[in-house]
């Protein structure tokens, strides 16, 4: 059994990090989404910055040298600066065109990919969600061509994984998976599945990584609605306070390099004409699932910078939100990196451990000490994991 004595102390040392932006990554999300004149004065500084107010077209090697030094999250921006900024005279923006296109064609093969994985499901029994791109850009961006996805997400009930993953491994799709994600298929929430053309279907069973349980999903079921793929064929998203609250928590990356994608996703849903977020729902769902910290450093980064207007009410909760130190070390710990591999050890045992105590604890028929060797087990194997293809 864990000494909480001894994991304690060492826990309580550890400061919670604050996302920062780039003072470039701040420019290049307002061209991509602020109103038009406003994104053209950030692109125009973001191109100074960058040294590409004084461009030509005739530029040799014009988008690997634009492209090239950019962050990963940087370069996925593109194809929606194009779109804000199409007509606004910019002779750079043209160029992005290409871009805009080669992003529209990739998303099809998810949207194609999607409608039969979500076929076969349903022809199965089982129930779907479809999570993140699909969603996103069918219901918000309204828009294929703005928001490149690397693969697609399909989230089902938890009690049905083991016969969705049957399933979707059998003829029609024939869908393969690796051993890795199999034999630890009972700590994850999610695993990948490729079909013959490498394509990734995120197959999951939870919504939240840190609450892997039974029934951790109900209120996202109960107020799922419905989505369009096809002319004929429908699916499920998750509500619009909903989709913001896993953006927040998803999105809101604790890598060593933040991410900044979830901005942009989490602007367009704020901003939909017509569409309202009930803010204390999602404040109540970050308290019951124990991630204030992730949401109160997001919705930070969304007032301060970004255009969001809390209603006063809000506001005044969101600044006495209850986040426990247990939380915010957590949290803390994601993005802690070190070399030293004795450190390293100590400090995924203090995650794991945390881990329990916040979402599991009284949650699941696990014990403490079996979730912790099993955790132990995932961290030994992750070296030998493995891709089927």
């Amino acid at each position: 059994m864990i000494d909480a004595q001894t994991i304690l102390p060492l826990t309580m040392a550890v400061k919670s990090p604050k996302f920062t932006l780039q003072p470039d990554q701040i420019l290049l999300l307002k061209a991509a989404l602020f109103p038009v004149q406003e994104a053209l004065a950030a692109w125009q500084t973001w191109k100074k910055i960058r040294g590409w107010d004084q461009f030509t077209p005739t530029h040799i090697n014009l988008l690997p040298s634009l492209f090239d030094p950019l962050d990963g999250d940087s370069q996925r921006l593109m194809p929606l600066v194009y779109r804000n900024l199409e007509k606004s005279g910019d002779p750079l923006v043209v160029h992005l065109r290409g871009i805009y296109r080669y992003t529209w064609m990739s998303n099809q093969r998810f949207v194609l990919k999607m409608s039969q994985v979500i076929e076969v499901l349903h022809q199965n029994g089982i129930d779907t969600i479809a999570l993140k791109g699909i969603p996103l850009s069918l219901l918000y961006y309204e828009d294929m061509g703005v928001r490149l996805m690397y693969d697609l997400d399909v989230l089902i009930p938890t009690a049905q994984a083991d016969l969705a993953i049957q399933t979707l491994q059998q003829p029609p799709l024939a869908l393969k998976s690796s051993r890795f994600e199999s034999k630890h298929r009972h700590i994850l929430h999610a695993m990948h599945l490729w079909d013959a053309n490498n394509v990734d279907v995120d197959l999951h069973w939870n919504l939240l990584h840190q609450h892997t349980y039974p029934n951790a999903d109900v209120p996202f079921w109960q107020a799922r609605q419905p989505v369009r793929l096809s002319n004929d064929q429908f699916t499920h998203a998750l509500s619009p306070t909903h989709q913001l609250f896993h953006n927040l928590v998803h999105g809101f990356d604790w890598g060593e390099t933040p991410a900044i994608r979830w901005i942009a996703d989490s602007y367009v849903i704020y901003t939909k004409p017509g569409l309202s977020i009930d803010w204390h729902t999602l404040l109540d769902l970050a308290e019951q699932y124990r991630v204030t910290y992730p949401v109160w450093q997001a919705l930070h980064v969304l007032t301060s910078e970004f255009k969001l207007a809390l209603p006063p009410d809000v506001e005044q909760r969101l600044t006495t939100l209850p986040i426990s130190t247990a939380e915010t070390t957590y949290f803390a710990l994601l993005r802690k990196r070190s070399p030293n591999q004795a450190i390293k050890a100590v400090r995924y045992v203090q995650k794991n451990w945390l881990a329990y105590r916040l979402f599991r604890q009284g949650k699941s028929d696990l014990s403490m000490s079996r979730w912790m060797y099993r955790q132990v087990r995932l961290r030994l194997d992750w070296p030998k994991r493995d891709l089927p293809f």
